[in-house]
Order: C-alpha cells, then structure tokens, then sequence
C-alpha cells in the first residue's frame, strides 16, 4: 500500500502543474549576480556579497568531508544560492530541482556560531543524507524519473523528525554551539515529558490541535541524538542505505533497518529513547529546588508564551503573547492584579524582543516587497500608548530588536545591510530618521540592545569567532566596552542598570538569570528553575527583577525580589544534554582548523539569463481527471534562479493525439509573471462507407489527418500588499486561450434505391469545412484582505476577497459572446472560539455569441462561453445568461481526537461545515419554429453538511483533508452525496 502511494506521488509530481516543484520565489531583477565554483559547491550569489561567498567557500570545502563522515557518504558537487535582500532567516535543500539558498541575514536569536557556517553545517548535512538515499533501486528510478525520484523516497521513507534531527545533531557535534547543546531549544519537550508524559508516536511526529506538541527537530535531535549514542552511528547510515537500496523490496525500509540493529521499529524505539529521557528529566527537576517567584498573570491552562516582558514604571509589564489559541499579539499586564489588556496584533514577527516606555511599544516586522519574494524588510512598528494606534515607523529597512529609550524618542536598533555588514542605529522614534550609525567593533553581530535605566548606556549581546560576548555602548563617545568575553554558554537578552548587568545564560541543567557586577566584574547566577528562566529586566525602583520562567503551559512572568536567598548553584551532575552532546562529539573527528584561505577561488559572472535547469523526466504520466497511464516522455526544468520553470512532453496515447506536444513555461524574472502553455497534435478523422439521412443515402470516403493546436498565453501582476496583522495580495492578469483545428473538405457521393439496390446517381458534392480558430481573452482582478489568526482557527474569522472576471472573443471564426463575472467572498468570526462563517455573493452574466452550426431540439444554439464560479454545491453545469449565487458555510471544529490507526493514518481534527447555498438564475432561449424568444428563471438551492479529517497518510508529513459532503437539493427534492479530498501538496524540502 505504502509503494503504491509512492508510485501515485511519483506520477503526480510528473505531472505538468509547476506547482509541484518547490521555487523560493525571484529575487529583484536589478541584481548582478556572481559565481565561485568549488569541488563541493557552485556558490551563487549577489555581487555586494563577494567577501562573505569566498568565506563561506573555503569553510564548506574544508567541513564537507567531515560533515558526511558519520553517514559515510562524499555527495557530488551542488548548487548553492544566497539571498542577501531578505530580513529572513533560513535555509533549506530541496531535491527536484537539487540545490541548497540560503537567507544569509543572521536572526537575534541565533547561537554562538556565524550564521553562514551554522547554514553550511545544518543544510550541508541534508545533501549528505539525501545524496546518499540515491543508491541502488533509488538510482535506477532516477535514472527513469530524474531527481524527482530520490525527493519521492525522500517524502515518503524518511521522516522529517529524522532528517532535522540529524542535521542538528551534525551542528551540535561539530561546533560548540549547536541547537542540541541548547537548554533553550530542549525545554519545550523536557516540560512535557515530566508533566505530562509521553505522548504517541503519532502524535508528537504530526502535532495536534489539542496540546501543544514539540515540533519535529524538537522531537528529532533527541531521538537521532539518542539512538547513535546508544547504538552507534552506523544506524542512520544503514536506515538510509536500506531505504535507498531496496524500498522496493522492503515494506518500510526504514523501520525495517532500526529493527534489524536495535530489535525495535521506529514506534518501539521513540519509546524506548523516550521514556529513558524522560526518567532523566525526572531525576534532573527533582534534584533542584526552583527558585522563589511571584506570579503576576492569572493562571491559564492553555498554553502561551508570554515574552520578552518590559516594565513601565513598576507597575505596568508589556509582553508578547503568543499561543496555538491566541492571534499573536502585544499586551499590557497589570502587575498588581494581573489583568491582561491587548495593545496590537502582530504580523510576521521574527524572535526577538519589543521594548517600551512610557509613551511607546516598539518591535520589529517583516514586510515583503509587493512584486519579489526575496526581497524583504524588517520595519520598525510602534504604538502610541496616548493616541492607542500602532504605525509603521520605517520602509525598506533590515532594522532588528528595536529599543526605546526610557525617556526620550529615540530607539537603538541593529542594522543588518545586504553584504553581512552589522550596525548600531539610533532613530527618532518620531519620525524615523537616522540620528546615528555606528558599526560594530570587528563587525560582529548586534543581538539585542538594551538602554540602562538613565538612558545613557547600552547593553548588547555581540556575535564573536570565540561565542557571544557582552559589551556596553556609550552611544555619546561610541565608545564600545566588552564586559563579558566571548564564551559558548549562550548568554542572551541583557538587561542594565547603572553598574548592574543582567542576563540570560546556560546553567547546570536549564537556562537561567545571572547578574554581572561591572565595578568589579563579580559574576553571580540568580535563580534555579525547573525549566528555565530568561529575558530579565529590573524594576527601576529596586533591584527586584521582572523575568519569564518557561513552563509545561508556556513561558510565564514572574517577579523575583533581591532580598530573597541566592540558590544555591553547586555543580551537581552533568545534565543529560551536556552528556548526550559530548559523547556524540567522541564520535566526530573535527579539524583542528578551516581553511580560511580564500584566494584560491575565481569569481566570475552569473548570468540571470541562465535559464535551464532540466532536473527531473519521465516515461509515464497519470492521468489524474481520466484516471488513467499513457506513455510519454517528459522533461521538467527549473533554473537556479527560479525565474523559468519548464515542462515538455509527448504523449503517445492514440486516444489523446490532439495533445501530443505539450509545453508549459513560466518566467518570472520580470516584473509581470509571463506563462505560456502549448498542446499541439493531430487526429485522423475516417468516414468510409454509405450512411443516410431522412433524405438522402450517400458514401464517404473521408480520411483526413487534421491538426490541433491549443495554446494559452498570460500575463498577470502578483503583488504582497501584506501588512500587520493583515495578509493583503492583489494580482490583475491578462490571458489569451487560443484552440484551433485545420480546415478540411470531402465529397459526398448520392445513391438512389433501385429494385432494392443503391445505384450511383453520379451526383456528387464537395464539402468544405471550415476550420475552427476559437480565441477567448480574459481579463482578471484578484485581491484579498485577510486577517491574522490562531493556528486553531479552522478559517480566517475576517476578511474580504473580491475577483472580476471579463472574458470575451474579439478574433477568430467561433464568436462565442462575453462572460462578465463578479466573486466577493466575506469572512466574520462564527458564534465560539476558532469557528468561522464564509459567505459568498457571486454574479455573472453571458452574452451569446453567433449561432451556431447546428441546432438540435425545439430551440436554437448559440456559441457561449463556460461560467467562471462555482455553482450552488449539488448542481453542476447550470445554463444561465444571468446568475446571482449564494454561498454561505459555517465551520467548527468538532474533536481532536489524536488518534492513530495502525501506521495507516493519524487523525488530528474532525471539523463540521454546515452550509445553505442559493441561485437565482436567468436566461432566455429562441425557438427553432418562430424565432421567438422564451424567457425562463429558475431558482436553485440546497442544505447540508460537510465532515472533514485533517489527516495524516502513512505518517507522511503533509497534511490531508478528507471529508463526506451530504445536501439536500430543492429543485428535484433529493439528496445528493460527495467525497471531497484536499491537501496542499508542495515539493520535498527540508529547512534550516
């Protein structure tokens, strides 16, 4: 079954849709473009960039071997493209086309590596593991299919926890920092397994609506951690080995290798990992006692991170909030009774902190560019706690962990500019102008500024070659002091006062509070808490201090006071996340040194105009709307660049000749996304024989080859008009559908019956028919606002979308009329928590076009052109000049059951909509006898339910949706009953 499911994926990433393959979007077209060709990659990358690209050349030459050394594999050469216009941190690997881009702007909660060589390390590991699956019956599939196989393998053989696990188990073995040596990064899963247990495979795999769930490099690097610690780490390398061997052969390959080594499948040994993990957490919470805290918010069961508190005056917190059941947000707090009032709702918001005073609330979002995806901003948003309205302060900027001054207008902010070059700079927070740049020393990373309470100093974390440092800016002088040297305990999020420093950093077994006495740079650790502790900041009144504390229900403010006793912070025993990582460190050989030298490498010109990429072709297509296999062999091809995606094929199926070349292109290296698809074939059209009509009997003898040609050309204008809290996207387009058929002419030869035989009459006549060159252009208006909400939601609970549509047919010799169309779409929050109503108003309107060459029944036909929305659901090919639909749906979640079924599917959330849909139709028909028009309404409706599962197949990552549609159709009085399948499939990649 789970083969079968395979081949079917295979044939459908074949398919022609472009979008099966995952493109990251265009960068600006004004940008030149350079390249560096090393034994391990072809580095492709902006010119401003050169400095950093021959770094990060030379560190991936010298760290490639050793980065495949525990999966003992040496990948071929692979494609690299840097992003440098983008405020997004990231990377990823994809396999169809196979290349690695990275986001080279590092993010304000990064670890204590560069970020470039923390991409390097995590993304080069994926083309290791994903290389290495190309073996055996993999690689003939490839050499079948292209690189669309191995990235079918990949999807279904090996899980994701797998391949993020392994990834961050490679970052934390081969440098000091990596995620896995993080208490920060395994906190969520250690509360978890302590206060409430393991969860089911399934479930901590896949997620859940109903508790918050660990994601997948959360749940993976303990277990991939684990299993090679306890097992050695030929056991992933042989996992992936059998997977691409004989996936063919092997029922669950993978499984079936863990089984082979450990005596335990996959299922059996998450647990057997697990619950050893979990009794060490146990252990580790129990042998501490917590530090002393007040809590300031009420108690909630639901989970939600309340982050990044700042205090105003003493008495007032803001915070982020942000949950599986909230709209992600700022918030003031109450610190006498603890009530919560939102301020704001955010956009995208990356991880870092707000900060506040008095007059304002200032944080950081990204906003794309309208027409370019990978080119973003960070902008600085504030909120004016007088006048309650929140504006963007800056356009087009890449500003991070905006500070406010705790008097003045003036906000600290980090700069990050497009060629890796980091400054600190001052704002007016009134008007956004640049009071002052200054860059930082060695240009080393800026994470989190922060003033002192005077306003006189800054406090910051800096990113050096030896960890993070912390140092103090006199913004006055720019005279830049470092108080802490560089170290990899991962200090984080500082907060100042006078001569006092606080910070967040790694203790013995959680991250906690530490405070820093500059006058004599005494070092102190300020709490023990079960799970951890960060983001200090001291009241102004006293040295008590305001901080999170992380829980099994999120982080949580608490307020510590300084008169209390100082914990006691003896080393005890090592934590089991020191000890996993350096065990698995034993198993590395790590360089002494990276090659540094970078003179070894040309730099030479990337054309954007490179504009192949053939990656992936096969011999088969399916047939997904016939349900059905013919031969063809296609190409698939998509740049480097991802402004030209292709696809080619030929059909040899007899029964679709008029389809034999197919073609599909899309450019988008230019401002308006230019497409264009081609079908073209032929068909033999034979008549031999008598044949008679009510009059006549005559013979053909018609054997015709006629041509086919279909083609659609468009033009459209997609533009990211997002902002805050609201998803915003507006694309006009124009497109011409051309169909055409060759001409054709026969004779007809007449008989008359004799003595009951057909005798010639010698009469004959030629047909001629014409041909047929049908061409519609149509004309489109698409825009959307929609609002932000929580991941629960089972829809958006507002917005408005809106969609006209013109179609006509100026040419050619099939007038068929114009349609005239018009969509508008309303969502509003529904009568509880995360349910939502949808209510659709639809027009549209036809003009008929010339009549038609034959009439059939008691009316005349014209040419027409097919309807643009969607009919009242039950009714299918309603005929109408005018039509008004109603479409209204109510949705609720109903369960989230969790449940698993075998292996066979993981059911996460059962959702009811309830719907009544209505049209009132009208149209007007001509009678073949008089000529005379009849006019005719018709008024359509129908009531029912739809049940959906949001489900996950055979442990496959992506989510699907499967769900029963039963109505009850009015105009015939039945009952009508659908099956309805949706998911939103996308090509196989992995992230950073």
């Amino acid at each position: 079954m789970r083969y079968l499911f395979l081949v079917t994926l295979l044939f459908f990433v074949s398919s022609k849709t472009f979008t099966q393959y995952y493109s990251s979007g265009s960068d600006p077209a004004r940008l030149q473009w350079r390249q560096i060709q090393t034994p391990v990659v072809r580095l492709v990358f902006e010119k401003n960039l050169e400095k950093e690209a021959l770094r990060l050349a030379a560190f991936i030459d010298s760290m490639a071997p050793i980065i495949g050394s525990t999966l003992n594999h040496r990948p071929g050469r692979i494609n690299l493209l840097i992003h440098n216009q983008t405020s997004y941190s990231n990377g990823f690997v994809s396999w169809a086309p196979k290349r690695m881009e990275f986001y080279s702007t590092p993010n304000q909660n990064t670890n204590s590596i560069d970020w470039l060589e923390h991409l390097a390390i995590h993304e080069y590991r994926h083309v290791v593991q994903i290389d290495k699956l190309n073996q055996g019956f993999t690689r003939i599939l490839s050499l079948a299919l292209g690189q669309q196989a191995t990235g079918g393998v990949l999807g279904m053989y090996l899980p994701m926890w797998f391949l993020e696990g392994d990834a961050v188990t490679t970052e934390t073995t081969l440098t000091q920092s990596g995620r896995g040596r993080s208490f920060e990064f395994n906190q969520e899963l250690k509360a978890q397994l302590v206060e409430k247990g393991l969860y089911s495979y399934d479930k901590a795999y896949m997620g859940s609506y109903r508790n918050q769930v660990p994601d997948y490099y959360k749940m993976g690097y303990p277990m991939v951690a684990m299993a090679r610690n306890e097992f050695g780490p030929e056991i992933w390398e042989n996992a992936v080995d059998k997977t691409g061997k004989a996936f063919w052969l092997i029922p669950n390959p993978f499984n079936r290798s863990l089984k082979t080594k450990t005596g335990m499948g996959t299922k059996a040994l998450y647990e057997h990992l697990f619950k050893k993990l979990q009794t060490e957490y146990i252990r580790e919470t129990s042998e501490i006692k917590p530090t002393a805290y007040s809590s300031i918010v009420h108690p909630n069961n639901d989970y939600i991170d309340y982050l990044y508190p700042s205090v105003i005056k003493d008495s007032i917190i803001i915070s982020e909030l942000k949950g599986p059941g909230i709209r992600s947000q700022i918030a003031e707090i109450n610190l006498k009774d603890g009530t919560t009032i939102p301020l704001a709702y955010t956009g995208i918001k990356e991880d870092e902190p707000l900060s506040a005073n008095s007059n304002y609330v200032v944080w950081s979002e990204l906003k794309y560019h309208p027409r370019w995806e990978n080119e973003s901003f960070s902008i600085i948003r504030i909120f004016n706690r007088k006048t309650a309205k929140t504006t963007s302060l800056t356009r087009k900027t890449k500003y991070f962990a905006p500070a406010i001054h705790p008097d003045n207008p003036v906000i600290a902010t980090v700069e990050a500019t497009p060629d890796y070059c980091f400054n600190l700079v001052l704002l007016d927070a009134q008007t956004g102008s640049i009071i002052k740049t200054i860059p930082s020393p060695n240009n080393q990373y800026i994470l989190t500024p922060s003033w002192n309470t005077n306003g006189n100093n800054l406090v910051m974390v800096l990113l050096d070659p030896e960890g993070k440092s912390l140092w103090t800016l006199d913004p006055g002088s720019e005279k830049w002091t470092c108080i802490r040297k560089p170290s990899y305990d991962e200090i984080r999020l500082p907060a100042i006062s006078d001569n006092n420093v606080w910070f967040s950093a790694k203790g013995n077994s959680g991250e906690e509070i530490f405070h820093l006495d500059m006058s004599d740079g005494n070092e102190q650790q300020l709490t023990i808490s079960k799970y951890g502790a960060a983001r200090p900041t001291p009241l102004a009144s006293s040295e008590n201090l305001i901080y999170s504390v992380y829980t099994d229900k999120g982080y949580r403010p608490v307020w510590w006071k300084a008169a209390d006793a100082r914990p006691d912070t003896t080393l005890k025993k090592q934590s089991v996340i020191d000890q996993l990582a350096e065990n698995l460190t034993k198993q590395e050989s790590i360089p002494t040194e990276v090659i540094s030298t970078t003179n070894q490498y040309a730099v030479k010109p990337y054309s954007k105009f490179n504009l192949s990429g053939l990656h992936s072709w096969g011999p088969v297509f399916y047939n997904f709307q016939e349900q059905g296999n013919y031969s063809v062999v296609g190409l698939m091809s998509q740049n480097l660049l991802g402004t030209t995606i292709v696809t080619a094929g030929y059909n040899a199926d007899p029964s679709l000749s008029e389809e034999k070349y197919q073609l599909n292109l899309s450019y988008r290296g230019l401002y308006p996304i230019l497409d264009l698809e081609i079908k073209a074939g032929d068909n033999q059209l034979v008549q031999q024989g008598l044949f008679a009509d009510q009059t006549d009997t005559f013979g053909l003898n018609i054997n015709e080859n006629l041509k086919y040609l279909y083609l659609k050309a468009g033009m459209r204008l997609p533009f990211d008009l997002s902002s805050g809290q609201y998803i915003r996207y507006l694309e006009p387009g124009i497109k011409l559908t051309l169909e055409q058929r060759s001409a054709y002419d026969y004779t007809k030869r007449y008989y008359t019956q004799q003595n009951n035989n057909l005798t010639p009459t010698r009469v004959e006549e030629t047909i001629k028919v014409a041909d047929i060159n049908f061409q519609v252009m149509e004309y489109s208006l698409y825009f959307h606002n929609l609002r932000r909400g929580a991941s629960r939601d089972v829809s958006y609970r507002m917005g408005q979308l809106v969609q006209l549509v013109y179609r006509n047919t100026p040419w050619g010799n099939y007038r068929a009329g114009s349609l005239f169309g018009v969509r508008t779409k309303l969502y509003l929050p529904g009568f509880a928590k995360h349910h939502a109503v949808s209510v659709n108003n639809d027009w549209q309107s036809i003009k008929k076009g010339r009549l038609a060459t034959a009439a059939n029944g008691d009316y005349q036909r014209y040419y027409r052109l097919n309807n643009v929305f969607s009919d009242p659901r039950g009714y299918s090919d309603v005929y109408f000049d005018q039509m008004y639909t109603f479409r209204s749906t109510y949705m609720m979640p109903l369960w989230n059951p969790d449940v698993a079924l075998a292996g066979l599917a993981y059911i996460k959330r059962i959702r009811l909509n309830l719907f009544y849909d209505a049209a009132r139709v009208n149209y007007e028909l001509v009678r073949k006898e008089d000529h005379q028009l009849e006019k005719f309404n018709r008024n359509l409706s129908s009531t029912g339910l739809e049940l959906h599962a949001d489900t996950h197949f055979f442990r496959f990552i992506l989510p699907f949706s499967i769900g029963y549609r039963m109505g009850y159709r009015d105009f015939d009085r039945s009952f009508f009953h659908n099956f309805i399948f949706t998911t939103s499939f996308s090509g196989f990649l992995v992230n950073e």
